[in-house]
């Protein structure tokens, strides 16, 4: 293995230690969604920048954004002087909180890359837009772009997926023969079995003796040997054999 491959490893965080973090961080959010988010937004590298590349300055086909992937505190804070420099909008850290939100957080790129200080940033953001969204796709795309819109919508220079489907959602027109297990867990696996209150059993006019109580309602048909037995009866008491 090569010293770069080693360095790179070296910044990037376990699943382990990641949602170890995202628990006590970002409490009032549901780990499996931090971890979702943090997979597509950095990768789980603490020190990830992304650089929002302005529509007037992108050449044709260019993507939106130029990613780095800085091994080291002091190695991302002197990217990112260099993109402020250009007067260029950029998302730092773990959960790639952009820096039209530092003012609002009171919060700077520093501080963003301590892990858990971006995960209480992006805490903060989720929540809003989960609350004024409503819907988990809703806040996602909040999340992203600000809207509630946008992150559901395929783009072009991204393989023509839409936020939400990185994160795993499936694209709306896509119908699984068999169903993902996240799905599968919103729905009832097991076979309805209809219920039935106790009451008094109820005779037939002919059944004298209470002899042959009549089957609840709502259970099956009288079997044939039941019907049998009530012919049987039914000739007794006419008299014949």
């Amino acid at each position: 293995m090569s010293l770069v491959r080693e360095e790179i490893n070296m910044s990037v965080m376990t699943t382990g230690s990641f949602l170890a973090l995202a628990i006590q961080c970002a409490p009032n959010v549901h780990p499996d969604t931090s971890l979702d988010v943090v997979r597509v937004e950095s990768g789980m590298n603490p020190y990830a920048i992304a650089e929002i590349i302005p529509r007037s300055e992108r050449k044709s086909g260019q993507r939106g954004f130029i990613s780095y992937l800085p091994k080291s505190k002091q190695e991302a804070l002197k990217i990112v002087s260099e993109i402020e420099k250009r007067k260029h909008r950029y998302s730092v850290g773990l959960m790639q909180i952009t820096s039209t939100n530092f003012k609002k957080l009171n919060v700077t790129a520093d501080d963003l890359f301590s892990p858990c200080e971006n995960l209480k940033a992006y805490e903060k953001i989720i929540t809003d837009c989960w609350l004024r969204g409503g819907t988990l796709k809703r806040a996602l795309s909040c999340y992203y772009s600000g809207n509630f819109s946008t992150g559901q919508k395929s783009e072009p220079e991204l393989d023509n997926t839409s936020y939400v489907q990185r994160i795993g959602y499936a694209p709306p027109d896509k119908k699984y023969v068999v169903p993902g297990t996240k799905d599968d867990q919103h729905r009832g696996n097991s076979i309805p079995v209809q219920s039935y209150e106790r009451q008094p059993p109820s005779f037939e006019s002919w059944d004298v003796l209470r002899e042959y109580p009549l089957p609840p309602s709502g259970t099956l048909p009288p079997t044939p040997q039941s019907e049998k037995i009530k012919d049987n009866v039914n000739e007794q008491a006419d008299g014949s054999v």
